[in-house]
């Protein structure tokens, strides 16, 4: 079976997000929250692709490390919306956040469930409603501390899985 085949949209289920843009922010200050949907397979009605299992979060530096203020003191906190989350857990580095899909997905072969920790690649038609085995939803935002120095930080987002 194919590799999953991941993407990230906004909430709108349309726009792509290719980076995250979160713009100035002061220290001592939080950032607007972005809702994400991170796909497997989506939109995909011919084929089935391998399932993401053990997935989780974090954030690297741009080089794909762990340094960095940013990294090292997880300012990105993340809520996972389709775990049912209501509060954020701070993640950066080795402080990963376990994601996983929300819900079943129903396609023309039956219904489909995702164990914990796990984001199905089954076929399904992109919808948010039919397709809740095939995503998870997050929240992010950055929680900059007062301490924090000043001048623009890179770092990457970064979602880990295994597949078979």
């Amino acid at each position: 079976m194919p590799a999953p085949a991941v993407s990230w949209l906004k909430t709108d289920n349309v726009t792509t997000l290719s980076k995250w843009e979160i713009g100035t922010i002061d220290a001592g200050s939080s950032s607007p929250a972005l809702g994400v949907l991170i796909w497997n397979n989506r939109g995909n009605v011919n084929n089935d692709f391998s399932t993401m299992t053990n997935c989780t979060i974090t954030t690297k530096d741009s080089s794909g490390g762990d340094n960095g203020e940013l990294v090292l003191n997880t300012w990105i906190q993340v809520r996972v919306d389709s775990m049912a989350e209501s509060s954020f857990t701070p993640i950066g580095g080795t402080a990963t956040k376990v994601i996983q899909a929300g819900g079943n997905t129903v396609n023309s072969k039956g219904t489909f469930s995702p164990g914990n920790k796990e984001i199905l690649g089954v076929i399904n038609d992109g919808s948010v409603g039919n397709s809740k085995g095939n995503y998870t939803q997050v929240t992010l935002q950055a929680s900059v501390p007062a301490t924090a120095t000043a001048g623009n930080v890179n770092f990457l987002t970064r979602v880990a899985y295994q597949y078979v």
